[in-house]
């Protein structure tokens, strides 16, 4: 069972009921008037999507999803829902706007793996795709960006453009290790 959390209009799980990569789905959205236009589209694509109101995970329960997706928000409000999730599920699709570091962090400080965390661009905005799992423990890697996809190379070329900028105004050990990480994925290969 696929669970997109923050559904929206409910694109995703349509989607992947409409593809098979699902069989069941559940949207879960804050918002009721988000929930009916899910369900209008599930009703106009003849899927069955279960549409629940409700903040992040809370609604759900041990067993009830296989996969949860938590994507169209910031890494903070991501963070918010996996630390106020009920439980844990066994796949997670994380895919944030922007803060993606926290939510590596996330993982990270509670030992989650990251399986997959790719780079993908959507018109002139990059974004990562983390695939996690808490069944597997963590295996170091950049908090800053995931080194998958076709998109990391631009994105890359992007970010220590942007990275030299804000270092030109003023000083930032963050942004210095997140540079230095980014020059040595270049090295060593990744991209």
């Amino acid at each position: 069972m696929l669970c997109d959390v923050g559904t929206d209009h409910g694109k995703l799980p349509v989607a992947a009921l409409l593809s098979g990569k699902a069989k069941a789905a559940v949207a879960i959205d804050i918002s009721p008037a988000s929930l009916a236009k899910a369900r209008l589209l599930a009703d106009e694509e003849n899927v069955p999507l279960t549409c629940v109101v409700g903040d992040g995970l809370s609604p759900l329960r041990k067993g009830e999803a296989d996969v949860i997706a938590i994507a169209g928000m910031g890494g903070r409000e991501i963070v918010r829902i996996l630390e106020n999730a009920p439980c844990v599920f066994p796949r997670y699709l994380l895919v944030p706007h922007r803060d993606a570091a926290l939510v590596r962090g996330y993982l990270k400080d509670n030992n989650a793996r990251i399986t997959r965390d790719i780079a993908v661009k959507e018109g002139e905005h990059f974004y990562f795709v983390i695939e996690a799992t808490f069944a597997l423990p963590w295996e170091e890697r950049s908090l800053y960006f995931g080194t998958e996809g076709q998109a990391f190379p631009a994105y890359r070329e992007a970010r220590l453009k942007k990275i030299d900028q804000l270092l030109s105004l003023k000083s930032d050990p963050s942004l210095e290790r997140e540079k230095e990480e980014l020059t040595d994925a270049y090295r060593s290969g990744d991209c």
